[in-house]
């Protein structure tokens, strides 16, 4: 039980009592409420115990009257509760080109430009890693491809020096002539081209492994957290940048020092019609690899670049352009203020609406009426959306009156643009309108049951009304940018802690109720339920309209048994599928099994098919994926909830 689910206004001895279930480890949901992180061990407890606390005294002492009392009776939820004093931030996508190209400086002391591809990889943990610090949710890497590719051209530059001095090749060829394709280089100096190149390659190699294992083992982030980072890349069509993926996309197949699946970082794949979709394109190679890592290591997800409401914003000339997404879904491309590219900004917060108990109360469900009530639905809707976007309003006054210095590597070294520019103490309001602040919603599948009898998987006519309930909540986003002149944008709610709560808080006010609240959590946004039997291609086709009124993000997945890897060809057929719909970030979810007495990786029961142990004898890892993250032993770090919705799951043909 945690602070929001206590029924009373939170009080020091519900705290006192709180404190003591989580020391104790009482209280198992809690304590797993972020599978990124372990609750149990001593900085986790820790961890936990300041989170709650700061919960407590936001909804005390902080939250204006009307959201508090909204959080209590289960209507909305505000994530990241406990950062909401501070004036903390969400997520953001860092200008790797620019931190490396001029150096930074972490605080402890100043990082010079890398000379090698080895070095700026290395680079790049410690800046996710210092990053991190300055907000609490993800980081991502937009353009990794681009970002990098001038490293791996000083590699090979050092490399060939050393080959021109090894195979006595003295032709005079200057830098700006030295790369990956330079046939001045390959006809004037073969022996020493070919020593450089095989150099490159295997040092870039050696690079993407380090920076994969780096991110997998910095336990960096507030209760031993590793930083929750993305890396986007799959555009960049130059040798050095394709070497860059290529190294990305076969360190993560060969997996961590045992073989294992990396949890980090998340792996987006550009998807872009021209560049790497068909037979002939220059980096088809790549997405052929990439499908065939994701395979087998469920990443990358495939991000769509020529999705209707992304490619407006695209520019072949400007990388910067291309669209990016962090791991869980979050979308900040589009700014009222007209900076439309990627990196240095990010989300600043995001409320999430229970669309369930709205449905509810307005449906058929409870045997009250007939025919669901929809003129009040929308009436409540309007009037919960309205204190959801008051409490964004109000975090962002608290958020825009922080000096600097509050996030001090952020500012300082502009990661988030413009910030290098303000002094210590300045506050940085001139600068956060630039970032996105987004309304969420949960549900939509129960809320629809609720109110007809039937979900937006089952009946077309009840998917159209769903579409005009998140058709309705755009409009409104958009409306209250217009009236704030701020990026006010809709979410297609990423909830794992919140997934069981809201189930809980309406349990306990009306009862269980079938189909809508009688399992232990509820649809994420407005996926059609984990447990609805149907077709791969028509979950893609049903879930495909409700992208482009998700304007902050959302993702669709699809559930295929773990003999995915075997035919690779089907995988990306159904990618090139979801592509072609519209959708625009798509996934497909498999079964990763492993035994560590053999390695065996796959789908295993009781009995390892590789070795022959049993369960009882050693524990088999079995990962899964949470609102778009892998998080290691979904039987270890997933909340009941979550795990409840994982035993559900059907695999969709």
């Amino acid at each position: 039980m945690t602070m929001l689910e206590y029924a009373a206004p939170p009080a020091p001895d519900l705290l006192s009592d709180l404190g003591r279930r989580i020391i104790g480890a009482e209280d198992a949901d809690t304590l797993r409420e972020n599978a990124n992180l372990n609750g149990d061990s001593f900085s986790g407890k820790m961890s936990r115990l300041g989170s709650e606390t700061a919960k407590w005294h936001a909804m005390r002492h902080v939250l204006p009257q009307a959201l508090a009392a909204a959080v209590e009776q289960g209507d909305l939820y505000v994530h990241d509760l406990d950062q909401y004093a501070l004036g903390t931030t969400n997520c953001i996508f860092i200008p790797f080109d620019r931190l490396l190209a001029s150096g930074f400086n972490t605080g402890n002391g100043s990082v010079r430009t890398p000379q090698t591809i080895m070095s700026a990889m290395a680079l790049v943990a410690i800046i996710f890693q210092s990053q991190q610090n300055s907000q609490y949710g993800g980081v991502s890497a937009n353009k990794i491809d681009w970002d990098l590719a001038p490293y791996v051209k000083r590699s090979f530059i050092k490399h060939f020096r050393k080959g021109q001095r090894l195979f006595h090749e003295p032709a005079v060829i200057t830098d700006e002539q030295l790369h990956l394709d330079s046939a001045v280089a390959k006809q004037q100096c073969p022996r020493a081209f070919a020593f450089a190149y095989e150099e490159t390659e295997v040092e870039t190699g050696q690079a993407a492994e380090s920076l994969i294992h780096n991110l997998n083992t910095m336990s960096s982030r507030a209760g031993g957290q590793i930083p929750f980072t993305s890396l986007n890349y799959g555009i960049c069509t130059s040798a050095e940048g394709r070497l860059v993926s290529r190294s990305l996309l076969e360190a993560t197949i060969r997996g961590l020092g045992h073989g294992e699946t990396p949890v980090f970082p998340q792996h987006i794949f550009q998807c872009k019609q021209g560049v790497n979709q068909a037979q002939g394109d220059p980096n088809y190679d790549l997405f052929r690899l990439a499908v065939t890592c994701s395979s087998r290591r469920m990443y990358p997800n495939f991000v769509n670049v020529d999705a209707s409401f992304n490619l407006p914003y695209y520019r072949p000339e400007d990388p910067d352009t291309i669209i990016a997404t962090m791991g869980c879904r979050t979308r900040t491309l589009a700014d009222r203020f007209g900076r439309n590219r990627q990196s240095g900004k990010g989300n600043l917060s995001f409320n999430t609406v229970n669309l369930v108990k709205l449905g509810i109360r307005y449906g058929i469900c409870r045997g009250n009426r007939a025919v669901a009530d929809r003129e009040a639905f929308y009436a409540a809707l309007e009037k919960v959306m309205h204190t959801a976007v008051d409490g964004l309003l109000h975090r962002y006054a608290i958020q825009t009156r922080q000096p600097a210095k509050s996030s001090d590597f952020m500012m300082r070294e502009g990661v988030w643009e413009g910030g290098e520019q303000l002094a210590p103490n300045e506050p940085v309001a001139s600068l956060l309108k630039h970032g996105t602040l987004s309304l969420g919603f949960i549900g939509l599948a129960e809320c629809m049951t609720a109110m007809y009898g039937r979900h937006h998987g089952q009946d077309m006519h009840v998917h159209r009304e769903a579409l005009n309930i998140i058709r309705a909540m755009r409009e409104f986003c958009d409306n209250m940018s217009e009236r704030h002149n701020l990026n006010i944008t809709l979410f297609a709610t990423p909830a794992e802690g919140l997934s069981g709560k809201f189930t809980k808080l309406d349990r306990a006010e009306y009862g269980p109720i079938s189909g809508v609240n009688d399992r232990e959590y509820y649809t994420n946004s407005f996926h059609i339920p984990v447990y609805h039997n149907l077709p791969a291609y028509r979950k893609i086709e049903l879930e495909a309209p409700f992208h482009t009124l998700c304007n902050a993000g959302a993702i669709s997945y699809v559930e295929l048994d773990g003999n995915v890897r075997a035919n690779t060809a089907a995988f990306m057929r159904i990618v090139q599928y979801a592509l072609a719909q519209d959708i625009g970030y798509f996934s497909i979810n498999h079964p990763i099994d492993r035994c560590p007495e053999c390695g065996y990786e796959g789908v295993i029961g009781d009995i390892c098919p590789g070795c022959a142990v049993h369960e009882n004898d050693v524990h088999f890892q079995r990962l899964r994926r949470v609102t778009g993250y892998l998080t290691g032993d979904y039987k270890v770090r997933f909340n009941a909830a979550k795990q409840a919705e994982v035993r559900d799951r059907v695999k969709h043909r």
